[in-house]
C-alpha cells in the first residue's frame, strides 16, 4: 500500500493541475486562437490561474475546470469578482449548489448573456473575445468538453474510471408536502372502577409539512402501526410537485425501504403517494424461547424513505433531495392480570393431609384477546410451594438445636395476596417520538407475616418452654403511570418495589426440673438478634427482557442470651446461635 504525507499529495495536486492546465490551453488554443494569440507567453499562465480559482469554487474536475476556463475566454479573467458579473459570484459562492449545478447555471446565464448582449448592443463585453453567438457558444462548449475528456484522462496521474458525462437538463422537485395519518383503530387498556376496560387512543393531529426547499435537518419520523396483515397501518402520505423533468421515466423518483422490502416509484407515479409503514412482523413462536417480560421493549423498524431528482436548476438554488428515517413501531398494547387469594395457616410437624393451597391465577392479553401463559401460571401457583418449602427449612434448623419433640413452627403469611394488573406498549407522543407507555394498578399485600417457633430450650441442669415471634406487614398498593424510560417518583416501575424487616422477639418460661435452678431470657436490650428480610416487586428478566414478578425472602443469623439461675452458683450468661443465615425463598414469574 502506498502512504504519502499531505505535502506529498499536495505536490501531486500541483503535478495534476499543471497537466490540467496543459490539455485544457492546448483545447482552448484551438477553440479561440486570437486570444491565445493576444496573450502570447501569458496563455498558460491565464489557464493556470483559472483552474486555480477554479478550484477555489471547488471545482476539482478536468472537465469542470475546462467549462470554467471557457467562461474566462469569454467574458475575461476573474470576472465573478467584478460587479457586473454579481450573478455568477452568487452562484459560485453558495455551498447549496455542486459543481456541475454551478457550471450548469453559469453556461445557461451565458447564453442568457449573449442573447441579450447581442439583441443591445450587437457586439462583445469590454476586454473579452471576439463576439460570438450562442450557438458557436454551444458549439465550443462541445468541442472543449469532447476533446479535454481524452487529454486529461491521457495525462493524469491517477486514471479516472468515470463516465463521459452526459448533456445536462434541468431537473429538480419544486414544492413536497408530506403528512402522517396515524393508524385506525388503536385502543389502550385503562383502569377505571369496573376494573380494565380498552379505550381508543388519542391521535396527534399532526398536521402536513410543506417544503419548498430540503429541510437543513434530516427528517426523523415515529409511529406505531400494525403489522402486515396485523391490522390498518399508519401512512406516510406524499404529494410532489416538479420544478422540472429530465427524463419522466427516472425522476423524480421514491424510495420507500423497510423490513417487508424495496419499493420505488418514478416520474408522474410519484405525484401522490400513500406509503404503508408496517410494524416488523412478530417472529416465529420457539417453544423454548421465554416469553418477553413486563413492559418489554419490541424492536422497532428503521425504514428510509428518498425523494430524489438530479437537482439541476437552470437558475437558483436546488431543491436537493430529501431523505427521510421513519421508526416504526408495533402498536400492539399488553395487560396482565394477577389474583393471588389468602393462604391457609401453616404448622410444622406438618399433619398427614394438608389442604391443597388455593390456585392463584394470571392472564396476558394483547389487544383484548387472550396469550397462552402458562409458564407465567405455573410460576404463581408454584409461588406457595416455594415458601412453604423456606419454612420447613427454618423448622429443621430450629428442631435440630432444640432436638426435642415439643419444637412446632407455626406461620401464617400473605405474600403476594391480592391483585394487581400492568398494561403496558408504545405511545406515539411527538411527531418523532414514540415511548413505553404502562400504566399499572396493583392492590397487593408485599408480605403479611405471622410466624411463632416453639419448643422446648435444655441449658444444662435449667429448661424452659421458648418462643420466638416474629410479625410484621409491608404492602404493595400504588398506581403505576409511566411514559417513557423515566417516571415520578412514587408511581414509577422503580417503585414498585417493598423491602422489609421483621425482627425476633424473645419469651422464655422456666420450666421445673430436678434441681432447682431456673433458666429465663438474659435481662438486658438485646436477649434475641435476628430477623426475616427480604424484598418483592418487579425486576428486570434476564431472559426475554422486560420485568418480572419477584418474591424473596432470607433470615439473619439467630442468636438468644439467657440467664441460668443457680440459688448456690447465681446467674450464668450463655448466648446460643439457634441458625446461621438462611436463604429461604427466592420465587419468579413473568
Amino acid at each position: 500500500m502506498l502512504r504519502l504525507t499531505w505535502e506529498q499529495f499536495d505536490r501531486l495536486e500541483q503535478l495534476t493541475l499543471k497537466r490540467h492546465a496543459a490539455s485544457i490551453g492546448h483545447v482552448l488554443a484551438e477553440t479561440w486562437p486570437a486570444l491565445t494569440e493576444r496573450l502570447g507567453d501569458r496563455w498558460l499562465a491565464f489557464v493556470e490561474a483559472a483552474m486555480q480559482q477554479g478550484r477555489k469554487h471547488g471545482l476539482r474536475d478536468a472537465r469542470d475546470l475546462a467549462r470554467y476556463a471557457s467562461l474566462w475566454c469569454i467574458w475575461g479573467p476573474s470576472f465573478d469578482g467584478k460587479p457586473s458579473f454579481a450573478w455568477a459570484a452568487e452562484i459560485l459562492g453558495d455551498p447549496r449548489r455542486g459543481a456541475a449545478l454551478k457550471l450548469h447555471q453559469l453556461a445557461f446565464r451565458t447564453r442568457q448573456e449573449l442573447q441579450q448582449r447581442h439583441a443591445t448592443e450587437g457586439g462583445a463585453a469590454a476586454g473579452a473575445a471576439p463576439v460570438m453567438t450562442t450557438a458557436q457558444f454551444e458549439s465550443a462548449l462541445a468541442g472543449v468538453d469532447a476533446r479535454i475528456g481524452r487529454l486529461a484522462a491521457a495525462r493524469a496521474v491517477f486514471p479516472s474510471s468515470d463516465p463521459a458525462p452526459l448533456a445536462l437538463k434541468a431537473c429538480d422537485l419544486g414544492v413536497i408536502d408530506m403528512m402522517v395519518a396515524e393508524a385506525e383503530n388503536l385502543q389502550e387498556y385503562r383502569h377505571t372502577p369496573n376494573g380494565w376496560q380498552r379505550f381508543a387512543v388519542a391521535k396527534l393531529g399532526d398536521g402536513a409539512v410543506k417544503w419548498t426547499r430540503a429541510p437543513d435537518e434530516p427528517v426523523a419520523l415515529a409511529v406505531t402501526s400494525h403489522a402486515l396483515r396485523g391490522g390498518p397501518p399508519a401512512r406516510l402520505n406524499l404529494r410532489i410537485e416538479t420544478h422540472a423533468v429530465c427524463d419522466s421515466r427516472v425522476h423524480p423518483e421514491v424510495v420507500h425501504v423497510g423490513s417487508e422490502g424495496h419499493l420505488a416509484w418514478k416520474g408522474r407515479d410519484t405525484a401522490r403517494l400513500s406509503l404503508a409503514l408496517y410494524a416488523p412482523s412478530p417472529a416465529p413462536a420457539r417453544p423454548i424461547a421465554a416469553l418477553p417480560g413486563i413492559a418489554a421493549e419490541t424492536p422497532f423498524d428503521l425504514q428510509t424513505v428518498r425523494i430524489a431528482s438530479c437537482g439541476l436548476r437552470d437558475a437558483g438554488a436546488p431543491f436537493g433531495d430529501v431523505p427521510m428515517e421513519v421508526r416504526v413501531h408495533d402498536a400492539a398494547q399488553w395487560l396482565t392480570e394477577v389474583r393471588n387469594p389468602a393462604w391457609e395457616p401453616m404448622v410444622w410437624p406438618a399433619p398427614p393431609e394438608t389442604a391443597a393451597a388455593p390456585a392463584a391465577t394470571c392472564k396476558l392479553e394483547k389487544d383484548g384477546a387472550p396469550v397462552d401463559v402458562a409458564t407465567w401460571q405455573k410460576s404463581w401457583r408454584e409461588l406457595q410451594g416455594a415458601f412453604r418449602a423456606g419454612m420447613e427449612r427454618l423448622y429443621n434448623e430450629w428442631a435440630k438445636v432444640l432436638d426435642n419433640p415439643a419444637s412446632r413452627l407455626e406461620v401464617e403469611a400473605s405474600p403476594l395476596v391480592g391483585q394487581a394488573g400492568v398494561t403496558w406498549g408504545w405511545k406515539r407522543t411527538s411527531a418523532n417520538e414514540v415511548a413505553m407507555r404502562t400504566e399499572g394498578a396493583l392492590d397487593l399485600l408485599a408480605l403479611s407475616l405471622e410466624l411463632r417457633l416453639s419448643g422446648e430450650l435444655v441449658e444444662g441442669p435449667a429448661r424452659a418452654r421458648i418462643r420466638v415471634h416474629c410479625k410484621g406487614r409491608s404492602e404493595l398498593r400504588m398506581t403505576i403511570a409511566q411514559l417513557g424510560a423515566k417516571g415520578q417518583e412514587g408511581t414509577d416501575l422503580k417503585s414498585v418495589l417493598r423491602t422489609w424487616r421483621f425482627p425476633f422477639t424473645l419469651e422464655m418460661e422456666p420450666l421445673a426440673g430436678a434441681e432447682a435452678s431456673a433458666l429465663t431470657a438474659a435481662s438486658g436490650p438485646m436477649p434475641i438478634t435476628g430477623a426475616l428480610v427480604g424484598e418483592c416487586g418487579l425486576r428486570g428478566k434476564s431472559e426475554g427482557g422486560g420485568l418480572q414478578w419477584f418474591f424473596a425472602l432470607r433470615a439473619e443469623p439467630l442468636t438468644i442470651v439467657s440467664a441460668i439461675t443457680d440459688p448456690v452458683l447465681g446467674t450464668t450468661r450463655r448466648a446460643r446461635k439457634i441458625f446461621p443465615a438462611l436463604s429461604l425463598v427466592d420465587w419468579s414469574a413473568g
